[in-house]
């Protein structure tokens, strides 16, 4: 799944369950595996599917996701800096796209490392990997996600 629905759906999420910083972000953190169980597309999707998962990404998919990344924040950070739960709202968003920080990025290695190794087992069991030539199923599913999730940030 691509960044943005994981961060607004650990945001909305935390937003709507707790007022504990921490909970929010280990809500926001399940929220991923579940989130990455539907059927979605991410740049991956794109990739030659017989490609070696232990080796980096090309190029343009870090500087995908970095854009992607720093863009959806500053969103999130403009829409919603003056709310009270704040704080929340950043945690639960966090939480939601720290799986694949410590999994995709470009340092393999640490995939064997204790903690990274059974994030990465779960992360990979529970996916759903998506034909590219079903890109569109995987599409509506995220825009249901960025929009619900919008909605109910907004709705307070």
């Amino acid at each position: 799944m691509i960044i943005t629905p994981h961060i607004l759906a650990g945001s909305a999420l935390a937003q709507a369950t707790t007022t504990s910083l921490p909970v929010a972000f280990f809500i926001g953190f399940f929220l991923h595996f579940l989130l990455d169980a539907v059927p979605h597309i991410d740049p991956g999707t794109f990739l030659n599917p017989e490609r070696d998962e232990n080796k980096p990404w090309p190029t343009w998919l870090y500087i995908y996701a970095a854009a992607e990344f720093i863009f959806i924040w500053l969103i999130v950070i403009l829409l919603f800096k003056n709310r009270p739960d704040f704080g929340i709202i950043m945690m639960g968003g966090l939480g939601g796209i720290f799986v694949d920080i410590v999994d995709n990025n470009p340092f393999r290695f640490l995939r064997t490392w204790p903690f990274f190794k059974q994030i990465h087992f779960v992360h990979t069991k529970l996916h759903y990997d998506l034909l590219a030539s079903k890109w569109y199923f995987g599409a509506m599913t995220q825009l249901i996600i960025i929009g619900g999730s919008l909605w109910y940030l907004l709705k307070f």
